[in-house]
């Protein structure tokens, strides 16, 4: 029995192993349809989505016409909010530009708005997508609610900052074998942290309730 559960799970390993390549091919591929700018956010939605239901063992989804179907589906209003995501950041970087080019006492004031609006848009990012394709709200609420959970949660936004961080060091020391499956990495590290935020915060709405 203690042999054929280590060969069920290293089974798991290798066919987990071969589906985040998959997809990886996948998000590349669709990326380069939407010309990079406008495909890499349908492609990170449909990536995250068919993770999602990996992880909530909907295991039998077929990858490729599921993986499609999300990006066509969600293609503009993916774009909508990466965009915005991209408009926000540009912002950002102008003002961290402006800060050398001020007085000692505007820097100050601008450092300060900068860490807090740079603190506003690390938490929503991080939580919008995952957001984005475990429920189903109208298009500005999840933006609200991304900023909402991400506050509440803000231990949850460093452990995957501090996962990011490790993914980011093992990129530079195995560039090529961690290259080829970064999305798919970077998506499962985090969907699966959220998802248990997720679970948790309705089983708290649930406690509340009754």
């Amino acid at each position: 029995m203690k042999t054929e559960g280590f060969i069920g799970k290293v089974y798991y390993g290798l066919d987990l192993f071969m589906k985040i390549a998959y997809i990886n091919l996948l998000w590349i591929i669709f990326t380069v349809i939407g010309l990079v700018i406008f495909g890499v956010a349908p492609a990170s939605v449909a990536l995250l989505t068919i993770i999602r239901k990996w992880l909530i063992k909907d295991t039998d989804i077929p990858i490729l016409s599921t993986f499609f179907q999300v990006y066509k589906k969600e293609f503009l209003k993916s774009n909508l909010a990466g965009l915005f995501f991209l408009l926000v950041f540009i912002v950002l970087y102008i003002q961290f530009s402006y800060i050398p080019l001020v007085d000692s006492f505007l820097q100050v004031i601008l450092t300060i708005g900068l860490i807090i609006n740079g603190m506003i848009f690390l938490v929503t990012f991080i939580y919008f997508f995952p957001i984005y394709v475990h429920y189903n709200l109208k298009f500005h609420e999840y933006f609200k609610r991304s900023f909402l959970m991400g506050m509440i949660n803000i231990h949850v936004v460093l452990l995957i900052c501090f996962c990011f961080f490790l993914i980011y060091h093992l990129l530079v020391y195995f560039p090529v074998y961690v290259g080829l499956f970064l999305p798919g990495i970077v998506g499962l590290v985090l969907m699966s942290i959220t998802l248990l935020a997720f679970n948790k915060f309705e089983e708290k709405k649930a406690r509340l309730k009754k």
